[in-house]
């Protein structure tokens, strides 16, 4: 009986003790987990905003941080995040703070990347000043053309400005007369930057101006007296940049490492800006610069007139060289200034152009060739941000065509419709991507059908475009034997309110000065003293517009003429439409 109620009581000891080491192994694998899960647990701050990805593959947000941090062992400065509709709709564009895990996605063309799943997610008040890049433009070089008074280049933002916001204008130009910068709202431009390189007769220059009023659009960079030649700028448009912080620096030198001078700022967080001319007018590659405290990105890289700038947010109080590379060793002059960073302006929602850059792609020498054929494949670099890239490409004297285009992202480019021709000269085209995978580096390469002509390629970068974006196109070509404006002889109708077209049309005679209907933008540069009807550097004289629908009537495309009494002959033309995210 004792026996068998120690044997009983035996066998119940075991098994409690089984149980006991069971509930232990588990208390012990949920706390491994649970500090798993604590380990994983990350608070970031930054701005939310919403985000496309290769192939659909993406939560649709991101958080654009304020500061790196590291997931996977690799440096981000961005990253996805996945938490509730309803919560991250209210907070779009809006700085926060969240706290989340970190988990993976895997996806066909992305493969594995991380994405912070939200616990929690609000307005951050505390947050330093981010700065946007709300638009930029970059011209083309007039090479050796001179001037007339009051000896100018005009040029344009993509969009109008947004008040509150910063214009930064770079330029270079010929010997050394005075410059002076204006814009059509009269905000005030003063001169950072006057570098004058005396052994190579070429100056570079920057201009700022802050708290700007809202709907510029149009920028002038004047002389004193004809610079005779070799005049290109650039405008650049930020939000939260309040003032310049310590005196601007530029040089000269020669190679592939370019550095303009030393800057020390008074306060962390400053703007950096540098930009770049190879005074060879030409180049192989830009690469932003790597330094530490700050990440450098391209502003735009134009390799047909050796013409670049860079910017990037520096998170120190210690003096900063601003630096990058160039491809080919050469003769450069360069500029570089700091900006306060603060609260003021803002970003415009919406679709709407991010970067916009004009290629001049000559043969010619009137053009700015050099006599001989242009390069075929042909490289460009078109630094980006959007999720929607357009080239719209016009050009004779003789015709081509453009057999593909590539980039080295791997995104896919179609022509939109057929090559419009005229008379074996005037050539119009135009070749997107969409869904596009956009980058500071991007660069592209062109096929051509032959290379012995003179063209132009504006290439637009746009954000806010719908996953399949193209909506519809036309194109003619045609002849006007009395002077006035050319209204071209089909319409555009919109699927929907909201959408982007854009136009050009490539004359043989006069001078285009704008875009009709009301509302259009016309997006060609002049200077003061080009020839009436070309051929000349900058544009070609030809017509690129575009314009924001308003809601689903046919649009009518009509271009003004510069010169009266001027009828323009041969003419060819093409319009695209392309459609808003939903």
């Amino acid at each position: 009986m004792n026996k068998k109620l120690i044997c009983e009581r035996s066998e119940l000891g075991f098994a409690t003790r089984r149980i006991w080491v069971v509930l232990l192994l588990l208390l012990i694998s949920v706390g491994m987990q649970t500090a798993a899960q604590e380990q994983e647990t990350i608070r970031v701050t930054g701005k939310l905003v919403r985000v496309m990805g290769p192939g659909g593959e993406t939560t649709g947000w991101s958080i654009r941080l304020e500061s790196e941090i590291t997931v996977d062992g690799k440096p981000v400065r961005s990253i996805e995040v996945e938490g509730p509709a309803s919560k991250l709709d209210k907070l779009e564009n809006k700085c926060v703070k969240a706290q989340g895990q970190i988990n993976h996605r895997h996806g066909v063309v992305r493969g594995d990347w991380p994405v912070l799943m939200i616990f929690t997610i609000e307005v951050n008040f505390t947050v330093s000043s981010g700065v946007d890049l709300v638009q930029h433009v970059s011209g083309s070089n007039t090479r050796n053309n001179d001037f007339a008074s009051p000896y100018c280049y005009h040029f344009q933002l993509p969009n109008f400005t947004t008040a509150g916001n910063a214009v930064v204008v770079g330029f270079t130009f010929q010997n050394n007369p005075t410059p002076a910068v204006s814009d059509d709202q009269g905000d005030s431009y003063a001169l950072q930057v006057n570098y004058f390189d005396s052994a190579d007769s070429q100056s570079i220059g920057i201009a700022t101006a802050f708290n700007v009023v809202a709907g510029a659009r149009l920028i002038s960079v004047c002389f004193s007296s004809d610079p005779g030649g070799y005049v290109q700028p650039m405008a650049t448009e930020f939000d939260n940049v309040i003032a310049m912080d310590a005196t601007g620096t530029a040089s000269q030198g020669s190679g592939t490492s370019v550095s303009p001078g030393a800057l020390t700022p008074t306060v962390t967080g400053d703007l950096a800006y540098q930009l770049v001319y190879s005074l060879s007018t030409n180049q192989s590659s830009f690469t932003a610069g790597s330094q530490s405290n700050i990440s450098w990105n391209l502003l735009s890289a134009d390799l047909l007139d050796g013409w670049a700038a860079q910017y990037g947010q520096y998170n120190s109080t210690a003096s900063l060289t601003p630096t990058l590379t160039m491809g080919t060793s050469q003769k450069w002059i360069s500029a570089a200034i700091l900006l306060q960073t603060g609260t003021s302006g803002g970003v415009p929602s919406g679709m709407r152009i991010v970067h916009l850059v004009h290629e001049n792609i000559p043969e010619h020498t009137a053009s700015g060739g050099t006599g001989n054929p242009f390069p075929n494949p042909l490289a460009l670099q078109f630094p980006s941000s959007g999720n929607l890239l357009v080239a719209m490409i016009g050009g004779g004297y003789n015709s081509a065509t453009i057999t593909s285009m590539t980039d080295t992202n791997n995104n896919t480019w179609s022509q939109v419709g057929t090559t419009q021709v005229i008379a074996g000269n005037d050539t119009a085209l135009a070749y997107y991507t969409g869904n596009a995978v956009s980058s500071s580096n991007l660069a592209l390469t062109l096929q051509w059908s032959a290379t012995d002509g003179d063209f132009t390629a504006f290439l637009y970068d746009v954000t806010g475009a719908a996953a399949s974006p193209l909506d519809t196109s036309a194109g003619t070509t045609g002849y006007q034997s009395s002077a006035g404006n050319l209204t071209l002889p089909f319409t555009i109708t919109p699927a929907e309110a909201n959408e982007l077209i854009f136009a050009e049309t490539v004359w043989d005679y006069n001078t285009g000065a704008g875009m009709l209907p009301q509302g259009a933008f016309f997006d060609t540069n002049t200077f003061d003293g080009e020839s009436q009807s070309g051929p000349e550097p900058v544009d070609e004289n030809n017509n690129w517009g575009h314009l924001l629908t308003t809601g689903t009537a046919p649009v009518d495309i009509t271009w003004e003429i510069m010169f009266s009494g001027l009828p323009v002959n041969d003419w060819a033309a093409m319009a695209v439409a392309f459609k808003p995210t939903p």
